[in-house]
Formats: structure tokens, sequence, C-alpha cells
């Protein structure tokens, strides 16, 4: 890797300081110990990249993070990074994982000509057995492009078992994603009433908790439908219900499309009436808000997604962000779904984001590279509530991070700048969830097998799977 000699100096004397690496006890070997990498991580304090190394403890967490080089320590396993840059895995707030096998679809469509192809014509022929493939393939696609947590919208149609919504949060797990599973309960009317839209939450929430990887599956969200223009009242009442009582957060797709824009609008003050404008809200899109619908969301601590790649592709328009970075709001990025955004690309979504903003403002200093990449990492962390686990580098929080090689591209003085402008997934050299290298592996029969098997109380555990029959 070559650095500018004004870039070497900002590593070697550093423009803030660093605290030396803060030891938690640890086990008497390390899982792993990188070292000699330029290490990245979006702290509050705005620090630098730096020369060191960092250790993850046998439970998967990072145990020391330092300058220089790390104090003894005994680890199964040793990386020399030298000549690569160490950054935590990005964070997408929100995504369609089940949308993989879409790309390209509607091209030259809005998003009302894209939801009639989309949702109207080919999801309706999938079924649970179609739906975990594509939620498990869609989050391979977001780890091999560096993304190790999502916020995942899940597809429910008219199932009424709650089985595709078990098998797509299966999909995701059997990946090795981390995953903040977006619940659909289905649109309340009068064939599915609202008791039982709030059962179909409590059973998928029984079953959720006893899945294995408590790891990776972070948390059940509402993936929110009550904004739609000429949705029932009822289905508001129960989604504010299960916020309630449950204590789910829910994210809205909310004002995105300009032509629904005006009656969405409308129904803010019946979200407020109902108890959801809070920190338990995240808006999706919030593209064609209103200046008082944004400082009263803000003063109430909804927080935003912002999906550059689908907004552009679908013609929705741009998300004033930096109005509503201005007022306070909470804002992370999300790639929405690759029927929409085509790429699960963390990088194409920074650069697009980015240079909507800046070409708006006609302000090349409208905000920075580092900021967007924040936004990507702890930020989008923030939104969803699991900041405390993943985002940034920090002892304590998971050692979910990847380690890129910048050898086609040079940085100059600002390595933060060379990162989003010039760096692309094309640049990962390999990734690590829990401080494990992740990689794609062939479809699990065992677990498909789990997912598809009906069993009391939901579906049978992965480790309670029948043994497949004899050969012969």
């Amino acid at each position: 890797m070559r650095l500018s000699r004004s870039l070497l100096a900002t590593v070697i004397w550093g423009m803030l300081p660093m605290a030396q690496a803060l030891a938690t006890p640890a086990d008497t070997h390390a899982r792993l110990l990188v070292e000699n990498a330029l290490i990245f991580s979006p702290q509050v304090d705005g620090d630098r990249p730096f020369l060191g190394y960092m250790e993850v403890a046998a439970d998967g967490s990072i145990s020391r993070i330092g300058q220089g080089r790390p104090p003894a320590i005994h680890a199964n396993q040793r990386i020399d990074a030298q000549g690569f840059w160490l950054l935590p895995g990005f964070v997408s707030a929100h995504s369609h994982l089940w949308q993989s096998g879409f790309s390209g679809i509607a091209p030259n469509q809005g998003l009302q000509g894209w939801i009639d192809e989309l949702y109207g014509v080919e999801a309706k022929k999938l079924g649970a057995y179609e739906l975990y493939l594509l939620s498990q393939q869609g989050a391979f696609n977001h780890l091999n492009n560096g993304i190790t947590s999502v916020f995942n919208f899940t597809y429910t149609g008219s199932d009424e078992s709650g089985l595709v919504d078990r098998c797509q949060l299966r999909g995701a797990l059997d990946s090795g994603l981390r995953v903040v599973h977006g619940l659909n309960v289905r649109t309340v009317g009068s064939e599915w009433t609202a008791e039982q839209a709030y059962r179909r939450a409590v059973d998928f929430l029984d079953w959720a908790q006893g899945q294995p990887e408590r790891g990776l599956y972070l948390k059940t969200m509402l993936a929110g439908t009550a904004a739609y223009d000429g949705m029932p009242a009822e289905q508001m009442a129960v989604e504010a219900r299960l916020m309630r009582e449950l204590e789910l957060g829910n994210q809205q797709h909310y004002l995105e499309s300009p032509a629904l824009a005006e009656g969405e609008a409308a129904r803010y003050g019946a979200f407020k009436q109902a108890g959801m404008i809070g920190p338990g809200m995240i808006f999706g899109h919030f593209i064609h808000s209103t200046p008082a619908i944004a400082a009263d969301a803000a003063a109430s601590g909804v927080a935003m997604s912002w999906n550059p790649l689908s907004n552009g592709r679908l013609g929705s328009g741009m998300a004033d962000v930096l109005a509503y970075r201005k007022l306070g709001m909470k804002i992370g990025m999300g790639v929405d779904g690759e029927a929409s955004a085509d790429r699960a690309d963390p990088f194409e979504n920074m650069r697009m984001g980015l240079y909507q903003v800046r070409a708006s403002a006609q302000d090349a200093a409208a905000m920075s590279a580092e900021e967007v990449w924040h936004l990507h990492t702890l930020g989008s962390a923030e939104v969803l509530g699991i900041d405390h686990l993943v985002g940034s580098l920090e002892v304590g929080k998971r050692a979910d991070f990847m380690l890129l090689n910048p050898k086609e591209f040079t940085p100059y003085h600002d390595a933060y700048a060379a990162l989003v402008f010039a760096a692309g997934v094309e640049n990962i050299h390999s990734l690590y969830v829990d401080g494990v290298q992740v990689r794609q592996r062939d479809t699990d029969a065992r677990r498909l097998n789990a997912c598809l098997s009906p069993a009391p109380g939901g579906l049978r555990q992965t480790e309670s799977a029948p043994p497949a029959p004899p050969a012969g």
C-alpha cells in the first residue's frame, strides 16, 4: 500500500490521540489477532485512521484495539494485515433480502409501475421455499459486498400460517448475516382481523426467540404498512398496539412516492394521535416531507433510512438529508432491495448519496466522505438501536469487520475520501462476523428441511432436523 506523505504523517503522529489498548479480562487464547492494519472506526469524536492491531476474544467480541504493535497476546489465529485497511462491516438500515432474484425488473417504471410488476405479478408466485432461497441469496450478496448487519423487510403476501416469515428469517440466519427482522402482519380487513394480525406477531416472536443463532438474530421490528395512502384505520391501530404492548419498533415506507405524498402526509396526524411518532419509529425514504412534518418528527425522536440508489433508479426524488440533520434527526443508509437498487452495494450507495447531496446543494463541501461513510456504519446502527453491538470497532462490540486492499487505487491526503470516492466491493479481501471469516456456502439441505417441516409451536429447530435417509 502506498501512502502519501501527509497521510503517512497523519498515521504516524495521529491527528487525535487514540487511547492505548483497553484490555478486558481475556481468555487464555484469543480467537484472532489482526496486526499492522490501517484501522478505520467511526467514533463520535472523529478519530482518524491509525496503524495498529485488534484482538478478538473467544466469544467473538473485540477485546483490545490500539495503536502500534500489540502486547504479548496468545491467539489461535494471527493475521499480518500490513498494507490492508481494517474497517467495520457496513450496516444497511433498509433492505429487502427476498428481492435478490429480480434485478432490473421494471427498468423504466416509477414506484407505482415497479410495484405493479414486482408485487402484483412476480411476488405472488413465491412460496415459503422460494422466499427462503431468495432471502438466503440476498443475505449472501450483502455479505459478499461488506454488509454484516441489516434491517430486513419481509414479504408476507396472503400467507396466514406465518411460515413465510419464519423461512425468511432462517434464510438470513443460515447465511451468517446479522439481522433485524422486519415483520409484516398483513393488511387488516374483512378477511384478516386485527386480532389475527396481533397473534401472528406474538407467535413469530415466541418462535424467533428459540432460534439458536441468538447473536445473529438481533430483534424483530415491524415492517409497517399503516403509512400507505388508503390503508384502513385498523392497520394503524394494530401496529400502534404492537408497538405499545410488545415494545416493537416500526419502520414505514413513508413519503417515498411523489404521486402518493399528499395522501401519506395527511396521515401524519393520525400517526401522532395513535402514539406511533417517537423514538420507536423509522421513516424509510422520507423524500417528500413538509417542513412541519420533518420538524415534528425530528423533535419527537423519529429516525430515517436514506436509500439513494433506489430513489434515483425509480425516479422517486432525493431526501433532504441536510435539512434533516440540521433538525437533529438520526439518519442511516440502506441498500434497499436488489429489485430497485439492483446491487446490494454500500460503496455505490454512499457515492450516489454523496454526489446527489453535493449536486443539489451546488456545494462540494455540503457533505464530506467521512460523514456519508459514518451514516452507512455507525449511523445506521444507531437508527436501528444496535449501535452497542455493531457499527464501529470498539472494545466490547462484535468483531464484524472487513479487510480492504487499497492497491488498486492510490490514496492521496485523505484516506476517507479515497475510501468513499474510489473503493468498491472488488477491493474487499475478506469479511468477518464475530471474528470468523464468512464465505458463501452451498445451501444446507438440513436447514431447508427444518424450514419447511411443520412442528408444534412453529418450525422444527435446526438441530432437531431429521437425519438424511441412508444411501440406497
